[in-house]
């Protein structure tokens, strides 16, 4: 290696110090004296880059390597022109020449690791950051590792990164927000929120944090903020924040502004099939579902493997009564990342004989209720052992009506590791491996006899009747389903002659204290599961609820029931119009009309 040169550290010394004309002059000066000096053709290769002559750098720092194959920062330096070229696989040679030179360069151990990450080489940027962080700790190369192993799925880890980031550096704007994505992914809102807003306050034109500070806020149903952190957010990164921004106005009754931005974007993009998809939820969202679906048909002729599109096409479908194309279409869900992969194939409705059936049953609770009624004909396929995942407060219900089954409880989502077991089929795909397309109305579930008698005890004598004003708030349409508490029933009250029993689960002290006021028994405090919840709902007269489990669980015992549909957001399993549904005999749908607040609806219901 070429020994470093008086006028070489002179060169360098200029740079470090940001004066480029002196350290310019330096290494003019010091070639003309030793034009054979390595060192000195790459500091007037860095010079020339700096001052955007990249031509002539390239050259200098080719001279340099002719002269030195080592030359110190040559090759890294060749990298990152490389690099901001496009010219990948060049890149990577000189990277990997610096680090032949010099394996615990940090600046290319961390450059050729970008640029594996980027290239999906995980495991090799992987070892590349591992390798800068044993080198030389910095708040740089954490990040770095934090933000790999978040992608790869390495929550702890990613975080334990993050924060030594953070540590080092408090005010470093990407590893907050990172941090922020990270905490509200594991559902630490609170502090993913505090992140996210020091993330922005340092920089308010962060397009990625102000985008993810926004769906926080969606979350939680702060709108007004919510909004305006998105729409600055798009006004820097159109593309990347009009998802957010279209579902935001839809889920806050404006869906004919989504359209109007989605045709915009259109407009310079024809064929985007992501835009085709939002454009057809804006669509549906106004009742026009003709349009949404020639949106969504148009963006799969684009796409064809287009998961949200098919997924979309599908609940059309369904809503519309075409099952067997919307259950094929529904299909496509199981695409998502957020679906497991058990290691088994899937269950295709062929005869069972011999072989171990794992059930996997998904979404939430009202779903596993309204598709357990295809355990009846699953059953029948003769399978040697059928073991069924549910979450915990399903599993006392469903393992008293289907004893032959092994029921194991799911704490939160699908286990690390699945049991044993020769094929695997989920819940809501069984009407289309069973080819059961269209639904039939019967009692499926009988509550325990002996539960039923405790529970009548509790009740008084004459016409009984349930209410559930809400559900889970974590449902992204639980602001639309849900009536804002129990004081929007009470022209139902008002208009009826009947014991009112309240059914709601983990009532809040102001709905307690409003519900004693007004007469109303309080038992859904009490309901330690489904199995409660049947045994209840079997000794009343009728319930009226909201789109939750507790509607689904009425009509799959055949309890009279009034379901109340929002007029801003009906699911595709109720349709879109009428009375009747083909799911439960006994359920009657009480459809709020579009732009008709609850009270209006509920002196129909009680009028009618």
């Amino acid at each position: 290696m070429t020994p470093f040169s008086p006028d070489t550290l002179l060169a360098a010394r200029r740079l470090v110090e940001g004066d480029l004309s002196g350290a310019l002059h330096a290494a003019q000066t010091g070639l003309q004296a030793e034009p054979g000096n390595a060192p000195l053709w790459n500091l007037l290769g860095v010079c020339a880059a700096r001052l955007g002559q990249l031509p002539l750098a390239e050259q200098c720092w080719g001279q340099a390597l002719a002269l030195d194959p080592v030359t110190p920062d040559a090759h890294f330096n060749l990298a990152c022109l490389r690099a901001e070229q496009r010219k990948l696989s060049e890149a990577e040679s000189h990277y990997r020449a610096e680090l032949a030179r010099d394996p615990d360069h940090p600046a290319s151990l961390g450059n050729l690791g970008n640029l594996l990450q980027e290239a999906g080489r995980l495991a090799e940027a992987e070892a590349c950051f591992r390798r800068r962080l044993a080198a030389r700790p910095s708040a740089a190369a954490h990040y770095q590792l934090g933000r790999l192993l978040r992608q790869q799925g390495q929550a702890s880890e990613a975080e334990a990164c993050l924060r030594a980031c953070l540590a080092d550096a408090p005010d470093d704007v990407e590893a907050l927000q990172l941090l922020g994505q990270l905490l509200a992914d594991k559902g630490d809102a609170a502090e993913a929120e505090t992140m996210l807003r020091r993330a922005v306050a340092l920089e308010p034109e962060h397009a990625v944090a102000g985008n993810n500070l926004g769906l926080l806020l969606m979350a939680r149903r702060s709108w007004d903020e919510a909004e305006r952190w998105l729409r600055a957010a798009h006004a820097r990164q159109p593309a990347a924040v009009l998802p957010n921004l279209a579902a935001l106005l839809c889920a806050t009754g404006r869906a004919a502004e989504a359209e109007k931005a989605l045709r915009a974007a259109l407009a310079a993009e024809p064929n985007c099939a992501d835009w085709l998809n939002l454009l057809g939820v804006a669509l549906r969202e106004q009742g026009r579902d003709d349009e949404a679906e020639q949106a969504w048909t148009r963006g799969l002729a684009q796409a064809p493997a287009h998961r949200r599109l098919r997924q979309n096409l599908g609940y059309c479908q369904l809503a519309r009564g075409e099952w067997q194309a919307g259950w094929e279409s529904h299909e496509a869900r199981l695409a998502a990342a957020s679906y497991p992969a058990p290691p088994s194939p899937r269950w295709q409705g062929e005869d069972l004989p011999g072989r171990h059936l794992l059930l996997l049953f998904e979404q939430g609770y009202g779903d596993a209720i309204q598709f357990s009624r295809y355990l009846n004909p699953l059953l029948e396929k003769g399978a040697a052992r059928v073991t069924a995942l549910c979450r915990a407060p399903l599993l006392p219900l469903f393992a008293r009506q289907w004893p032959q089954v092994e029921w194991l409880a799911m704490a939160g989502g699908y286990p690390a590791a699945f049991p044993p077991h020769d094929c695997h089929v989920f819940s809501m795909s069984l009407p289309w491996v069973l080819r059961e397309f269209e639904p039939r109305a019967e009692i499926y579930l009988q509550a325990d006899p002996a539960l039923r008698q405790a529970w009548r005890a509790r009740l008084p004598a004459g016409r009984n009747i349930g209410l559930v004003w809400r559900g889970r708030p974590e449902h992204p349409f639980d602001h639309c389903r849900s009536l804002p508490g129990p004081e929007a029933l009470q022209p139902l009250l008002r208009g009826e002659s009947a014991n009112w029993i309240a059914l709601q689960p983990e009532p809040t002290e102001a709905e307690q204290a409003w519900l004693r006021k007004h007469g109303v028994l309080e038992l859904g405090g009490e309901l330690k599961d489904f199995a409660d919840s049947a045994a209840v709902l079997a000794e009343l007269d009728g319930v009226v609820s909201v789109d939750t489990a507790m509607a689904h669980l009425a009509g799959a015992l055949g309890v009279p029931c009034r379901l109340l549909l929002s007029g801003e957001h009906v699911d595709w399993r109720w349709g879109r119009d009428g009375e009747a549904t083909p799911w439960y005999g006994s359920v009657r749908l009480q459809r709020q009309r579009r732009g008709e607040g609850w009270d209006e609806t509920m002196a129909r219901l009680s009028g009618g």
